[in-house]
């Protein structure tokens, strides 16, 4: 069967996928770029309306494998790609547009997006994110071989952003464990085995094998807390919402701590310490919006606050209560974060763009212009957690179209809604009614899963931020002049009221 642009669309959804995917593997198996880069165009031509949701998913898959081959075949050693890759981005978006159509479906497919998916996003620098995918592969199938080697090599780079010598090495452990594993499955090809053997065997002549194999039962820090405080924390860890690398790797409650902070720091003696004082403001918001999400969707009955508010139904379900303004609030708060974050960068390494017009999506590029190039000199230390920032920044649309995540436009449109215009919460849409373009309307459970979304995102670019400042900090040049080494005492829980 021969396709072209002009007649792909005269032939049947399961003709085209069958197509595709030959052509891709083909491709791949001959080494023919032109080939395979002549496949993705063809795709992109073709007419999804007619797909149901299960072919929309293996269409996207298989289009997000094409962008993987061409990656493969430009840059055998893919952390070679150049920063800003077009074929990372299609890759990172097709996967995505894959899960969203495939649903909750449960699957060896499934596996193997979120593994793809995963791998991706560790060589982009996305290196917490990345685990949350390995995790969910392994949560719909322990003995899948791929996510559990890729796991181990994922934490082996995660474990040089930690700067921490015993948690490195609790992560360097599992992440031998792991790749240990994956040598037992029978689905991890032959490349990928010999890869994950010789990491395994380099994690074992760093330590004692005795200690590597010596997988700890920590002691239970929830003794002494109240029954709401264990159920708090323990939905903290479930979900790996402390701000603290170990909550990405250990399950036990012992990670129930918020320990990332900045490192210490040589400044000069008239400096102020703006950037410690910065990551305190973004760290207390990040947790108390946690906090408060957590409260907004486990709310069981109403609060006494809400009592003899006098409102009325407008016959479309509308929910109003101090739990939906608190994942709100929980949601704007930590929108908010990210352009704090841009500000905190500008600052640190004296980008000199405009304080009032800096922004997470413009931080990048030269004089903070988003129509200039990026701004390759910021990179040049090969700090790989700014990397993840700058990606990161990818997933959130202003104004233009995100190129990896396909619903920036719909959460930033909701956050201008709730910020500037009509936004409404309604238990569930009133199908009589059309969508009305003054107000946006959207059901409970999927705001939660949405503000819930922008929760972990913010969490994961607080651990990069953390991880880039100790990561400059420990190839700063000295400075010129007299300095002064900033080590400030901690604020005691006491004083916090």
């Amino acid at each position: 069967m021969s396709m072209h642009e002009k007649n792909i669309n005269t032939y049947s959804p399961n003709e085209i996928l069958n197509f595709l995917a030959n052509i891709f593997e083909t491709s791949k198996k001959e080494n023919e770029l032109i080939l395979l880069k002549n496949g993705v165009t063809l795709s992109s031509n073709v007419d999804l309306t007619r797909f149901d949701e299960n072919q929309k998913s293996i269409f996207h898959y298989f289009v997000a494998n094409g962008w993987s081959y061409i990656l493969q075949l430009k840059y055998p050693n893919s952390y070679n790609a150049p920063l800003n890759s077009n074929e990372f981005e299609k890759e990172i978006f097709h996967l995505r547009s894959a899960l969203h159509y495939i649903g909750k479906r449960k699957d060896i497919n499934t596996c193997q997006i979120y593994t793809n998916l995963g791998c991706a996003f560790d060589h982009v620098g996305r290196f917490s994110e990345a685990q949350e995918y390995f995790d969910k592969a392994l949560s719909i199938n322990l003995n899948f071989g791929m996510a559990l080697g890729n796991k181990g090599f994922g934490l082996y780079r995660y474990a040089r952003q930690v700067f921490d010598g015993v948690h490195q090495f609790i992560f360097l452990q599992y992440a031998r464990k792991y790749l240990l594993e994956a040598l037992q499955k029978q689905d991890v090809y032959d490349e990928a085995r010999n890869a994950f053997r010789s990491m395994a065997d380099h994690i074992a002549t760093r330590y004692p094998l005795a200690d590597l194999n010596d997988f700890k039962v920590y002691k239970d820090i929830f003794q002494n807390l109240s029954e709401d405080e264990i159920n708090y924390r323990q939905w903290c860890v479930d979900n790996n919402l402390f701000l603290n690398p170990l909550n990405d790797v250990l399950s036990q409650n012992v990670v129930a701590h918020d320990v990332l902070h900045t490192p210490t720091m040589i400044m000069k003696r008239d400096e102020k310490p703006i950037c410690q004082s910065m990551y305190n403001q973004v760290k207390q918001e990040f947790v108390s919006a946690r906090f408060l999400f957590y409260e907004g969707v486990n709310a069981s009955e109403p609060h006494y606050s809400d009592k003899e508010v006098v409102l009325y139904s407008t016959f479309d379900l509308p929910i109003y209560s101090i739990s939906i303004e608190k994942v709100k609030i929980a949601f704007r708060v930590c929108y908010s974060i990210f352009d704090k974050i841009a500000y905190l960068i500008n600052i640190y390494l004296d980008l000199g763009v405009d304080m009032h017009r800096v922004s997470f999506r413009n931080i990048w590029h030269k004089k903070g212009n988003r129509n200039n190039p990026i701004n390759e000199e910021i990179f040049n230390s090969q700090n790989w957690a700014l990397n993840a920032l700058f990606w990161l920044s990818k997933d959130l649309d202003e104004g233009t179209d995100s190129p990896i995540e396909p619903e920036a436009k719909e959460i930033a449109l909701m956050r201008n809604f709730m910020e500037h215009k009509s936004f409404k919460i309604v238990e569930s849409k009133n199908i009589c009614w059309d969508e009305a373009p003054e107000t946006y309307e959207i059901e409970r459970l999927d705001f939660y899963d949405k503000a819930f979304k922008i929760l972990k995102l913010t969490r994961s670019a607080l651990i990069y931020l953390s991880s880039f400042l100790y990561e400059q900090e420990s190839i700063r040049p000295p400075l010129d002049g007299a300095t002064k080494t900033i080590e400030m005492n901690k604020i005691e829980d006491r004083d916090k009221y």
